[in-house]
Parts: C-alpha cells; structure tokens; sequence
C-alpha cells in the first residue's frame, strides 16, 4: 500500500486529489497537510468527502511515515520553500502540482517533466520528483506532440483557447499573446523537435463554465490530412488517457476525467487540431495520480477509471 501526504490541503487542487486517492486500491492518505485548518475535518472543506473520509487537516506532516508527497501549495514559491525546509527521506517520492519546478528542457534537474505522454520513460525509471505542467500547457502539447515528434513545427502555430470563466465573466479575454505556459510548451516541444522555433500565438477568452479547457490549434503544413491522423494515431496508441474523435470533442465527453479528446483535420494549407480536457483533473489533480502510478511500478489507469459528467 502506498502511504500518501498532502500539503496544502486546503486548496482546490488537493480537493480534487483527495476524492481520487480515498477510492485509489493501492493508496492510503496518511496525512493533510493545512496549518490554517488544523482540527477542522476535511470533509466539512471540501463538498463531496462526506461519509468518505473522516480525517482532519494536520499542521504539518511527517514526511518519514509516507511514501509520497503531493504539494498542492496555492502560492508560487511555497512548493519551493517546502522542499528547502523539510527534510525528505530517500525514496519518498514528490510530485509538485504548481508551477514550482517546471523545467521541460533541463535534463540535469532531478524533476521530471511530469507529461506522461512525453516523458514516460523517465517517470518509470527510477524518478523521485516529478512536476505537473500548467494546464495550457498540457493542452497544448498533447495537440501538438505528434507533429513535434515528426519534426513539423516549422511555421507560426496558432492557439484559440477557451478557459473557465473564474475570474473572468463569460466571454472576457483572459490571454492576448503573452502567458507563461507559452513558453514552458515551446520548451517541453524542443524535446522531441531541437530544431522547433516556432512561434506560439495564443489567444484565449473565458467560457460560460467553472472547469474544463477547449482549444484549436492551426498551423501551415504540406503533409496530407491522411498521413497526419496515421502520426497522430500512431504516437497515441499506447497511451491510455489521450484519444482521437471522429468528431470535434466538447467538454461533456472528458469533465471529471484523465482524459483528453482531440480531432485531427486538414483545412486548406493548415492541420487543424481540436483538444478538450479537464484542467482540474487532467490538467492537475488525476494527472498527479497517473504520474504517482508510473512513478510506483503501477498500471497506468488504476484508480482513473472515471466516468465523465457528460450532459445527455
């Protein structure tokens, strides 16, 4: 059994993550860590726990009576000031929901780029930290692996995403050509493509709900509509969370899910790519889950079997 320890635990992150880990197989929550909630049952924090678990927030926990360690800290720089701080076992294995420790290109940091469907291999063997990417730019790249990895990304790629509407209303801009998470995609795409400098020109606008990302993704390319499904089909046929769709995916078909569902079409002179998934569960806390997996020697979907909130 894995034993399991949550800092802080009062965020919205580590709400996610809990009601994953209480129905895990192989996964005990020992502690959770909330220095501003000690006592208070965590159930009573975060909707959905009650009559699932009758634990309470620590202050702080003891990182000797676990086996892994995920830091859903809210603040930039506390999963930072964590790890300085406190003294981590040898083979306690840590896995960092926020920005933190984000270093796609930096083969030196023991942090593993932690995209399962990028860097697999590393998370398998051997791996004792592991960083989950930022939502945009997980979208992002699993719309754009596959043509990464046959050395396409050699024009301009355009980006139109639609992000939960918190704290922008309904149909406000929420990203005109500059965010951070641009960059960490260029970074993570020049694993598998060196020669990659294409520009990423993102735009975004807040949708009608509180969870969920869509975006389409369009570039110029010669390669036939034809041969850029058999890549895509090809790079994704052993990875158990990212499917292609016949049809364009909405956010129905992946909320509560590890799932992403693309669409591969050719326009004209440009691919164009449709992606759908969960920020809050395969953009964060089930991502987590699926690299902790990997990271312990287990199947991929365990524990991840979730059945999307689909509206009929």
């Amino acid at each position: 059994m894995i034993k399991a320890g949550i800092t802080g635990g009062d965020s919205t992150a580590a709400g996610h993550l809990i009601r994953i880990l209480i129905n895990h197989p192989d996964v005990e929550i020992v502690w959770v860590e909330a220095p501003s909630e000690e006592g208070e049952l965590i159930a009573r924090h975060h909707r959905g726990l009650t009559g699932e678990t009758y634990m309470s927030f620590c202050a702080k926990g003891n990182p000797e009576e676990v086996n892994v360690i995920f830091l859903c800290n809210s603040e930039d720089g506390d999963s930072e000031r964590y790890m300085r701080h406190t003294p981590i076992p040898e083979g306690v294995k840590v896995i960092d929901l926020s920005p933190d420790f984000r270093s796609p290109e930096d083969e030196e940091s023991p942090w593993v780029y932690a995209v399962p469907e990028l860097n697999r291999k590393p998370l398998v063997r051997g791996a004792v930290r592991a960083s989950i990417p930022g939502p945009l730019a997980h979208i992002m790249l699993l719309a754009l692996l596959p043509l990464a990895k046959n050395l396409l990304l050699n024009a301009p790629i355009h980006v139109n995403m639609v992000t939960p509407s918190s704290p922008e209303r309904p149909g406000e801009v929420s990203v005109v050509l500059e965010h951070e998470e641009i960059g960490e995609a260029q970074r993570a795409l020049q694993v598998l493509q060196s020669s990659c400098s294409a520009p990423i020109h993102l735009t975004g606008i807040a949708g009608g709900w509180n969870r969920g990302l869509a975006c389409t993704v369009y570039m110029d390319t010669p390669i036939s509509e034809d041969d850029i499904k058999d890549m895509y089909d090809e790079y994704y046929e052993d990875h158990g969370f990212t499917f292609l769709s016949e049809s364009f995916p909405d956010l129905g078909g992946v909320r509560g899910t590890n799932k992403c569902l693309l669409h591969v079409q050719k326009t004209g002179q440009k691919v164009v790519v449709s992606a759908v998934l969960d920020d809050s569960m395969k953009g964060s806390a089930s991502v987590a889950v699926h690299v902790m997996n990997l990271l312990f020697g287990l199947q991929e979907r365990v524990g991840l079997t979730l059945a999307a909130t689909a509206d009929d």
